[in-house]
């Protein structure tokens, strides 16, 4: 009876879960390269990416994370969970040893959208009210 009822719990908890909706980043989108293969990335992907341990595209291609710098971005925390400044000190230290080469920077949303749009694999969490041309929208699933 137990195992009975353990599955019906499973079941509607795997239900439940596959009823939620896609990662949402608080009023941000984020956005690649165009020559980036990729359409949709999962959450842990996206963590992957914005927290070094994932280095490449699929294909081979460095991937560049491009940043606005010094801004506090509620978006960056729920992709990664580092705030702006912890963030900054992570990719600091991982340059500083030769692991890792720090984010581009850009020195506002329209550079930020421009910078990704001319730099091959960057990638970017961009403002959702951000005109976004010369570069795609990846869905986060």
């Amino acid at each position: 009876m137990k195992s009975k009822s353990y599955f019906f719990m499973m079941l509607c908890a795997g239900w439940v879960l596959a009823a939620m909706p896609a990662m949402a980043l608080d009023g941000a989108v984020v956005i690649a390269n165009s020559a980036v293969a990729a359409d949709s990335l999962t959450a842990d992907a996206l963590k992957d990416i914005y927290t070094g341990k994932t280095k490449y595209w699929e294909g081979g291609q460095n991937i560049v994370i491009a940043v606005l710098p010094d801004k506090t971005d509620a978006a960056l925390q729920q992709a990664c969970g580092m705030d702006t400044s912890a963030f900054k000190t992570f990719w600091q230290r991982l340059a500083f040893s030769g692991r890792g080469q720090e984010p581009k920077k850009a020195g506002d949303a329209a550079a930020l959208v421009q910078l990704v749009a001319s730099t091959k694999g960057a990638i970017a969490i961009v403002p959702a009210d951000e005109a976004l041309a010369g570069v795609k929208k990846i869905d986060i699933k």
